[in-house]
């Protein structure tokens, strides 16, 4: 597997495991400046997950169809919509703005379901030697983005405001968008069969 295609791999990984835990530290003032009740909060911390769960098989079935390359450049341009969306919610108030932060959550946990292909794209990519080397550097991702997303959250929140994460991980996911889109190669040869 060539390096760059390694390195976005892992760094798409890396970011659907912050966009897990950027809203952690916002949650109190979540709480404070909406009003959020906790059936809300919960809703807002759950969804994400929920939508992984749901639709991780959905997207492995589309990238085989389609290819892993169109389905991970799909949900890294989601994603990036999605926080953006997460960052322009904070401007509303009360009710209005944690219905919108729900819905950027769930749109995140969507294309965050990409965790399934980027484990087939190595697969696909890795000789079978090096197979469990490189499906290592995933669980790598996830631990660094479980650790990074509430610090991620915290220090956008001290320097930019309540809407900071949002435009933060917009924008990391936007730069990973583009790197996929310009180093990334297809993993495996799509079938014409219906």
């Amino acid at each position: 597997m060539k390096k760059p295609s390694l390195l976005i791999i892992f760094f798409t990984v890396f970011i659907d495991l912050i966009g897990f835990g950027i809203v952690m530290p916002l949650l109190p003032l979540y709480t404070k400046r909406f009003g959020a009740p906790g059936w809300m909060i919960g809703a807002i911390v759950a969804s994400f997950s929920l939508m992984q769960f749901v639709f991780a098989p959905a997207w492995g079935k589309w990238s085989d169809r389609i290819g892993r390359r169109p389905v991970l450049l799909i949900s890294n341009a989601g994603s990036a919509i999605a926080y953006a969306i997460f960052g322009f919610a904070s401007r509303f108030e009360g009710e209005t703005a944690l219905w919108l932060l729900l819905a950027s959550r769930v749109f995140a946990g969507i294309c965050g379901a990409n965790l399934s292909v980027a484990s087939a794209y190595i697969a696909d990519a890795s000789p079978p030697e090096k197979r469990s080397k490189s499906m290592g550097l995933i669980g790598m991702a996830f631990g660094l983005g479980f650790i990074l997303g509430p610090a991620l959250g915290s220090f956008s929140v001290d320097k930019f405001g309540l809407s900071g994460p949002g435009w933060v991980a917009a924008a990391i996911c936007g730069l990973n968008f583009l790197f996929t889109l310009t180093f990334l190669v297809e993993s495996r040869k799509v079938s014409t069969e219906p």
